[in-house]
């Protein structure tokens, strides 16, 4: 866990200096690579696929997730839930107000305002996302469900780039940092978790 946090940390330090030729290269050469994939079909299905990473949507899954949460009593988690997207939207407008990268303007197939770097899609996408795929894979164990929890923001900061509102070291840097987010977060469960744990091993030995 700490290798990926430090790992992550170094990823969005790098791509944080997008203006270095290298930078420059890559999101020029990947963004012309995805923008090739572009095809009549596929635009309609992208263009409503990257909605799942909008803010109303998040929102709304946000807060059905929370009411599951706590009607399984599960009060701390559902708490961690909203504060994932809090959180990670605080964060993300405060990144962007630093850097205050400008959006590229050509080949859009939709609009958007705002700050590009980093993205926020990505971020508070793969910040929800993965969080709340990390609280059902605890009581679950299924590894489809990060799978799952994976996949998704991976293919919603995918669409950014394609739809033409993002450069890709803007989709990579959201990843990093929403990544960061959700290990902190769940450190949060892990630490509730070994409490209850300890709670309810101290209750079966007062009962002996």
């Amino acid at each position: 866990m700490k290798i990926t946090l430090s790992l992550c940390i170094l990823i969005f330090v790098s791509l944080s200096f997008y203006s270095s030729s290298f930078i420059t290269t890559f999101d020029s050469s990947l963004r012309e690579l995805i923008l090739n994939l572009r095809r009549d079909w596929l635009n309609e299905i992208v263009l409503a696929f990257t909605h799942v990473g909008d803010a109303k949507v998040l929102a709304g899954l946000c807060l059905l997730g929370a009411i599951v949460l706590f009607k399984m009593k599960q009060w701390k988690n559902s708490l961690l839930l909203i504060g994932s997207i809090l959180v990670s939207y605080g964060l993300n407008l405060l990144v962007k107000s630093m850097f205050q990268r400008e959006r590229p303007l050509d080949f859009r197939l939709l609009e958007e305002d705002g700050f590009s770097f980093p993205s926020g899609n990505a971020m508070v996408g793969t910040t929800f996302y993965l969080f709340a795929a990390v609280l059902v894979y605890q009581r679950f164990q299924k590894r489809w469900i990060l799978v799952v929890g994976v996949i998704l923001p991976f293919l919603l900061g995918l669409t950014r780039v394609y739809v033409g509102v993002h450069y890709p070291s803007d989709i990579l840097a959201g990843f990093a940092l929403g990544i960061v987010t959700v290990i902190v977060l769940s450190k949060l469960t892990d630490k509730s978790a070994k409490q209850l744990e300890s709670v309810n091993r101290n209750n079966t030995n007062t009962a002996v």
